[in-house]
């Protein structure tokens, strides 16, 4: 009489069918992200080649050009101390943007990153090969305290089709079911998510280190492309802002106005960040 009583309960209502029915739909969902990584990445890969990687090549190149330009600049006498001290900041923060982008990003480009060095040294004060160095071993450190996550045992292929095909089946089935066997057919979804969990974050990874995202950083595979068409806008933008600045080292009184604004400029960014 009492296994009557229990059967007679709404089943929509018993804890285990919810669960299963929760964790049925986060598969699904998790299915579905991992797909989109796959269809999206040679795409990716193929507009990132064709159109972005040239457009970094360029930034590279014309940031070389203007450490060059203002560690000349350094030298005129038409410049104050302190205009000559803020061109020395700004070749030293030049430098170590174009060796990290040569160096850490491996983007190609016509550098002598000898000279870029030196400038970097000369204007910043610290070898760059040191600091490379140290990063390193840093990183090292981290990596060798890091955990690795493993996934639960996998659940046999007979149980997960069983699965699916009671996800996939109308309340009637679903009601026939008792909660001992939802409650088994739960630990095999909650197994199967770790699977593809780990899965997901391997691509993800991947992914991020072969385009140098911040591994922090949240990605949904469904915007990929969209930001990359606004990356491209931005790499096109920010190399029309390299080219004008570059022009205006023909005349150092043009140097000395342009410097004059920069100051102001950044420090209006420090009040800000004051104020913050």
């Amino acid at each position: 009489m009492q296994e009557n009583t229990s059967a007679a309960q709404p089943a929509s209502g018993t804890p285990q069918r919810q669960r299963f029915e929760s964790l049925a739909q986060t598969l699904e969902a998790q299915r579905a992200r991992l797909r989109r990584w796959q269809t999206v990445q040679p795409e990716y890969q193929k507009k990132y080649e064709d159109a972005l990687a040239p457009l970094e090549t360029v930034e590279v190149e014309l940031k070389a050009k203007l450490v060059a330009c203002f560690d000349h600049a350094c030298k005129q006498k038409e410049l104050t101390k302190a205009e000559r001290t803020l061109a020395s900041e700004i070749a030293a923060q030049l430098a170590q943007e174009t060796l990290d982008a040569i160096v850490l990003d491996g983007t190609p480009a016509e550098c002598d990153t000898d000279r870029l060095k030196a400038l970097y040294l000369k204007h910043g004060g610290s070898d760059y090969d040191a600091e490379l160095e140290e990063d390193e071993e840093d990183g090292e450190a981290e990596d060798g305290d890091a955990e690795e996550a493993l996934p639960g045992a996998a659940p046999a292929q007979e149980a997960l089709a069983e699965i699916e095909a009671l996800a996939a089946a109308g309340p009637e089935r679903l009601a026939d079911i008792d909660e001992d066997r939802y409650a088994q057919y739960n630990q095999a979804l909650e197994a199967q998510l770790a699977i593809l969990a780990s899965e997901i974050a391997a691509v993800e990874d991947g992914f991020k280190a072969r385009y140098h995202f911040d591994p922090a950083q949240s990605i949904d595979p469904a915007d990929l492309m969209e930001d990359l068409d606004a990356e491209i806008a931005d790499a096109q933008e920010y190399i029309g802002e390299l080219e004008f600045e570059l022009s205006q080292f023909v005349d150092m009184q043009q140097v000395k106005a342009w410097l004059k604004a920069m100051k102001q400029q950044l420090a209006a960014t420090r009040r800000r960040e004051g104020r913050g």
